[in-house]
């Protein structure tokens, strides 16, 4: 005896019939779909087991006089249910079969990419292997490889061992560990604390101000006591002074607990400190120096909290490009720093670091050989906190400079150049055995600080390049300024140029070439973008270590600095004025 079910609804082409337990006594009648649900009807949505269930349940109901025994009827409008469902979830899973064997006969990879930040590089790149294609839709599952700025919109819970497909990302889950300012100097403490280090021995004084966080109120008091210790003047009636600025940030009182936030530095080292007493007030989630204040008074660093927390006008990199448009930011987290008041200048202005690091899917971290100096455009001075172009030197900001590019091209040398100088000036130092192998121990420090954090669900596969940057001052010692996820890539200078596709091809070679080996046979002996002093055969990723190792690739020496350093750095303060009162 049967029963034929129409399997329309569930966009089958042909009639299903289950057989059913036998009823005696019973009549016995053939029940379909309704026939005005028509097969793959674009305006009728596939009719669902329990729906068809409910429908023959009404049929029973209407028809109980002829049917003596409803449970026998009843289990087997079940047994229908559930082997219509069968049906649809093998229909399913044969069209996914189809689509992977699609993708698995392709001789080429799939590469989507996100706009902005030079992305025609990434792609000129990538059009260099011949086995990758670049697709607009971003959606597909099947995408191999997406590069975009931000990880926003990234299906992390995706990226699993699967025999079927793989899909890179260029970014780790939980990066903000380290490419936020909150997160970074937290995981620091936590990391020199566990092993009986000195944090503020490689980043200056800091202090975090999370106002979503229930010990702001500590937080707040411990830093409003340790800026009075050392002001050139001291607050009036400090208490009473602290409790109008709880009440302006509306920062909840609470009691006063034991619960350690962070460490309290026993002094400001001198380099640090100057007659200008300046801090960096920096909103913790943003980069390209946008939100960064320099200022010298603790009135300043309430107010400019007070306009975040409603919204600050700022103008964006972007939108200066468009007419200049005002745009409002919100913070509610803040990182308060002390200024380096005495740098190392070169010919009268500040500079910083930038350096690349690489982290790859396996948690191999690397180090790019070359890195590049950014300068400012104006003479160093304490003496006015205002122009941005004297104390920022992000390229974002001093590309709006009537002086960029006066002095160096694109505000930038390189390692090489840097060391010149040094030697023209008369400083014995050595840049890359007493700065560049701190900068390895720094990267280390602070990947070692995250190592359990970064790819904390192990997701497959990840992979991240970071923008490091440091700062040097006036004793030469090396300082870790920030670490940026999505680092700058505009090729804004010939050393820019040279070094950027070099840096994303060897660190392709190591990621996306070693999860999507070739396809198609290719001899690629030697690098299609060369670099000054360096064979196209070789990479520029040097190996520091591997996360899930406990010891580094770099040995950790100790940087021992020449004797005649200081006085050298006084015979030339004539000429590079370092610090001076009257500036």
């Amino acid at each position: 005896m049967f029963l034929s079910v129409s399997g329309s609804g569930f966009h089958m082409n042909y009639r299903q019939e289950v057989r059913l337990p036998k009823l005696q006594g019973h009549k016995v009648q053939a029940y379909s779909m309704p026939k005005h649900r028509q097969l793959n009807s674009p305006e009728e949505k596939p009719i669902s087991p329990d729906r068809f269930l409910k429908y023959l349940n009404n049929k029973v109901q209407s028809q109980a006089g002829v049917y003596r025994n409803p449970a026998a009827v009843q289990s087997s409008m079940i047994l229908i249910a559930k082997q219509m469902k069968f049906s649809s979830d093998q229909h399913t899973h044969r069209q996914k079969e189809k689509s992977i064997k699609i993708i698995e006969q392709s001789n080429e990879y799939k590469y989507n990419l996100g706009l902005g930040n030079n992305h025609e590089l990434v792609q000129r790149i990538m059009d260099t292997r011949v086995d990758w294609q670049q697709t607009k839709d971003n959606s597909s599952m099947f995408v191999n490889f997406r590069w975009q700025q931000w990880h926003r919109g990234y299906k992390y819970d995706r990226l699993i061992l699967n025999n079927q497909y793989k899909q890179m990302v260029n970014h780790f889950e939980n990066h903000p560990e380290l490419s936020n300012k909150q997160y970074l100097f937290r995981n620091l403490c936590s990391y020199c604390e566990q092993n009986k280090q000195n944090v503020y021995d490689s980043v200056p004084i800091t202090f975090v101000l999370d106002f979503k966080d229930d010990s702001v109120d500590q937080q707040f008091t411990q830093f409003v006591k340790f800026f009075d210790k050392y002001a050139p003047k001291k607050i009036d009636q400090m208490a009473k002074k602290l409790v109008e600025y709880k009440k302006k940030l509306k920062i909840p009182v609470q009691p006063m607990n034991d619960k350690k936030i962070q460490p309290i530095p026993n002094k400001i080292p001198k380099t640090q400190n100057g007659n200008q007493y300046l801090w960096l007030l920096k909103p913790t989630f943003l980069n390209r120096g946008q939100g960064i204040h320099v200022v010298n008074d603790l009135d300043t660093i309430i107010s400019l909290i007070c306009e975040y927390q409603e919204g600050h006008q700022t103008i964006e990199d972007d939108d200066v490009k468009n007419n200049k448009k005002n745009n409002n930011i919100k913070a509610n987290s803040f990182v308060i720093q002390k200024y380096i008041e005495q740098p190392f200048l070169i010919n009268q202005r500040k500079f910083d670091i930038r350096v690349w690091v690489l982290v790859t899917q396996d948690l191999h971290c690397y180090f790019f050989k070359e890195g590049y100096i950014r300068t400012s455009c104006e003479n160093y001075t304490t003496d006015d906190v205002s122009n941005q172009f004297i104390h920022l030197t992000n390229n974002a900001i001093q590309k709006y400079s009537d002086k960029y590019g006066e002095f160096e091209d694109g505000n930038q040398l390189s390692f090489d150049d840097f060391q010149n100088y040094l030697n023209q000036q008369g400083f014995n130092i050595d840049f890359q055995q007493n700065n560049v192998t701190k900068m390895k121990q720094l990267v280390w420090m602070s990947m070692q600080s995250v190592k359990r954090k970064l790819n904390l669900h192990q997701r497959k596969y990840c992979m991240e390049i970071f923008g490091y940057d440091f700062i040097i001052d006036q004793d030469f010692k090396t300082w870790l300024i920030e670490i940026n996820t999505n680092p700058c890539i505009e090729e804004s200078s010939g050393i820019l140029k040279m070094l950027l596709p070099r840096m994303l091809d060897d660190a392709f070679k190591l990621t996306i070439d070693v999860i999507f080996p070739p396809k198609q046979k290719q001899e690629i002996n030697e690098s299609v973008f060369p670099v000054n002093k360096y064979s196209n055969t070789e990479s520029l990723w040097e190996s520091i270590g591997n996360l899930e190792s406990p010891k580094p690739a770099v040995k950790q020496t100790s940087i021992v600095l020449p004797n005649q350093l200081s006085s050298q750095i006084q015979q030339f303060q004539t000429i590079i004025p370092i610090y001076q009162g009257d500036l």
